[in-house]
């Protein structure tokens, strides 16, 4: 009778196991190629862990343009797929035009607010780039030695504002006397545009660019490295020091992967709204990437200390993703 009783319970764990797994499905798009060795292959990553971590059917499409995501996100709904990742910032628009559509699929964005007003079935994820780019604003105005900082960005959007201001902060509060240049290429996995605006950030003097380019940092990578004089660069995502190891100090990391399976998690308990942080500090979803590279022990000590404080909240980085603060 026992015997029996256990089997039955396992039995039962092993159907509601596949109840999830099959009552569940993941598909996300994605801006770039999952190749790219930045955002789009950490999203790629992240999407593979969730789909390990809770057996669940996931499948997604890459270089999907902006004009094209409704369509193919209504595509992956109509063929059964319930949880629809856009994986960028450039989705948020589609994603609200097309949530009320489909009120049972629940969608998943990245921006710096929850939508105004609430969607039932969209939860966003919050990348808080500002605190990222606070870190690399003070380490720009203590290696610079031109005075001249510059922001190499893809397009205007609210995340972009938000970390052109947080490095301005940055400079601020470290050394007042460093200005800050700042352009976007209109694309952000262009690679020509991109070495063309770093060799323009560059002709103006900067000898440190602090990039938030995806593919187009390959364009990066040989302005800075075929400059006149010693030109340093920092990176997001991931680490780029294999590119252009004696002009690269450090970049700011992210890990999809606990923030993914948090919002799956909520998900399968009926949390389908919302605003979900990823969460800043050492081994978390945020953190700046240490130690520097190609600078002093005292450099190194100084940012490792201001990354801890924003962790603490001794350091308070403002997030302001309306407006630049500042002229050019």
């Amino acid at each position: 009778m026992k015997v029996r009783l256990i089997l039955l319970l396992l039995l039962g764990m092993v159907l509601l196991s596949s109840a999830f797994a099959e009552d569940f499905r993941m598909a996300v798009i994605f801006p770039g190629s999952i190749q790219d060795g930045d955002y789009n292959s950490l999203g790629y990553v992240a999407m593979q862990e969730v789909a390990k971590y809770f057996n669940m059917d996931v499948t997604f499409s890459q270089r999907v343009a902006v004009p094209d995501a409704q369509r193919v996100m209504a595509e992956y709904i109509l063929s059964g797929y319930n949880i629809i990742w856009a994986h960028g910032g450039q989705y948020v628009g589609a994603v609200k035009g097309i949530a009320s559509k489909y009120p049972k699929a629940t969608f998943i964005i990245e921006d710096e607010a929850p939508p105004d007003p609430p969607l039932d079935n969209v939860i966003t994820i919050g990348r808080e780039y500002h605190l990222g780019f606070y870190v690399l604003g003070a380490l720009a105005a203590m290696v610079t030695e031109t005075k001249n900082v510059g922001y190499i960005g893809g397009l205007q959007l609210p995340f972009t504002i938000g970390e052109i201001n947080a490095v301005h902060q940055a400079i601020q509060d470290t050394d007042p006397s460093v200005k800050l240049h700042y352009l976007y290429t209109g694309d952000f996995n262009d690679v020509l545009k991109a070495r063309q605006g770093a060799e323009a950030l560059i002709a103006k003097g900067c000898d440190v660019i602090i990039s938030a380019l995806n593919l187009g940092n390959y364009g990066l990578f040989e302005a800075v490295k075929r400059a006149s004089r010693k030109v340093y660069f920092t990176a997001t995502y991931t680490s780029k020091l294999q590119y252009a190891p004696d002009n690269f100090l450090a970049a700011d990391l992210f890990n999809f992967t606990p923030t993914l399976i948090q919002i799956v998690e909520g998900i399968r308990s009926g949390k389908r709204s919302g605003y979900i942080s990823m969460e800043w500090g050492e081994g978390k979803a945020r953190y700046t990437e240490l130690p520097v590279h190609n600078v002093s022990p005292e450099v190194n000590e100084k940012i490792t200390k201001i990354a801890k404080a924003i962790e603490t909240g001794d350091i308070q980085v403002i997030k302001n993703l309306r407006e630049i603060v500042f002229e050019k």
